[in-house]
């Protein structure tokens, strides 16, 4: 029984591999990904592979799920990307403190992914109202890749925060950025390079930017941002 459970957590793991590398849609993946977790023995190479991307592609619409999902491999594998996707998990639940501690760890293993700094500083601007050390980060990002719109925007932002709007190129003159309240949530997220628009809400009910995700190895290895676009501070 236990024999035929393995071949069967092989056979599906090799599906999935198949259809990660042929660019299945989400809604084609996930399925085949909740069969090879449930087939797999538990604590397995195969189970946990199938909880991480199952994380990854979760984050967006189900945040709590996968917030434990990726806190049940991290337990076994100290995995940056699983950091971040548990960032932005934690982000969307509201939980901005947790969410900053998972940023952090993710920054363990490259002090300068611009993923996790851009991520860790717009949270620490808008989600927990601290853009001084917001900028700290968001700067680290921006020299990371000074091309990002979206990195820009958001070092923009944390600049017009702290009153120095003349430092936040490409600003409209006469122009005041809209200044999010202390504490709010955290827009939505670019998962595995799509963007899934946050829209533009008014100023009342302002989200800060998406916050990002990027596709990298288990080992944790180097990332760099998907393409996007985002507005200026705005």
């Amino acid at each position: 029984m236990q024999r035929d459970r393995r071949a069967n957590a092989e056979s599906l793991l090799h599906d999935v591999g198949w259809a990660l590398e042929h660019g299945y849609p989400p809604r084609e993946l996930i399925p085949m990904l909740e069969k090879l977790v449930g087939h797999a023995p538990t604590g397995s190479d195969a189970a946990l592979f199938g909880m991480r991307e199952l994380s990854k592609l979760l984050v967006e619409k189900k945040p709590w799920r996968a917030a434990r999902l990726a806190r049940e491999v991290l337990a076994h594998v100290d995995d940056a990307e699983l950091w971040r996707t548990l960032g932005v998990a934690l982000s969307m639940l509201g939980h901005y403190r947790a969410a900053a501690r998972a940023y952090r760890s993710a920054l363990a293993h490259d002090p300068r992914c611009p993923i996790a700094t851009h991520n860790l500083g717009h949270l620490l601007d808008v989600g927990l109202g601290r853009p001084e050390r917001g900028l700290h980060y968001l700067s680290i990002a921006l020299r990371a890749a000074p091309d990002d719109v979206e990195i820009r925007a958001s070092h923009a932002h944390a600049l017009c925060r702290l009153g120095r709007r003349a430092e936040a190129p490409g600003l409209p003159r006469g122009a005041p950025p809209r200044r999010p309240r202390r504490g709010a949530r955290p827009g939505r997220t670019l998962d595995e390079s799509v963007r899934l628009s946050a829209g533009r809400p008014d100023q009342r009910k302002r989200r800060p930017g998406p916050l990002r995700q990027a596709k990298c190895s288990l080992s944790g290895g180097p990332c760099s941002p998907a393409p996007s676009a985002a507005p200026a501070c705005s």
